[in-house]
């Protein structure tokens, strides 16, 4: 997990409801799981578990540096938790452009557990071949999907993180001109 990254103290919107723990999606702690602090309350204390579709968690990040927004570069999610499933994740992602609404970026389908009773975790990074997944984005959206998991459905997440950068605004065509430019233009009125 990362303390870190963009998400990290930023308070996120729960759209819909979790079952537990919503502000933990972001606070860089990985937590502890039932076994070793013997109550099932006290690990969701550490956690986020979400509830099967219909719950959202969005972060506004705000405008950057240099009021373009940011670079994102990466997202990683991580769930865990010693039975019933609740390590499968499967979420979709929407990335807002700045002064602009969300796009769905890509849906996260890993499920590795098909037992109900299977316990353990998961991690996944969502890249991009070109390097960046958005450019200019203001906020990030996490839409929850239902999970192959006990009745009790949902899963169990520890973190999610968002890296990236400030967006870097574009030079102005006159400042690519630079001073090669200005010496064309010198050399076009004596000639």
């Amino acid at each position: 997990v990362s303390s870190t990254d963009l998400l990290h103290g930023i308070t996120g919107t729960t759209l819909g409801a979790f079952k537990d723990g919503a502000a933990n999606l972001n606070n860089g702690v990985h937590g502890t799981n039932d076994a070793d602090v013997g109550a099932f309350s006290n690990a969701l204390g550490e956690s986020a578990w979400t509830a099967d579709s219909g719950t959202s968690r969005e972060f506004v990040l705000g405008d950057g540096a240099n009021a373009k927004g940011y670079d994102i570069s990466e997202i990683q999610s991580i769930a865990a938790w010693n039975g019933a499933g609740f390590m499968n994740q499967k979420y979709e992602i929407y990335l807002r452009s700045l002064g602009g609404s969300y796009a769905l970026y890509a849906t996260v389908d890993y499920q590795p557990a098909n037992d109900t009773d299977e316990g353990g975790a998961t991690k996944v990074n969502v890249t991009d071949d070109i390097g960046l997944l958005g450019s200019g984005i203001d906020a990030i959206r996490f839409d929850f999907l239902d999970t192959v998991s006990n009745n009790l459905g949902g899963a169990v997440y520890r973190e999610l993180d968002v890296f990236g950068i400030a967006t870097v605004p574009e030079p102005s065509s006159t400042a690519l001109l630079g001073l090669g430019g200005l010496a064309l233009i010198g050399r076009r009125r004596r000639g």
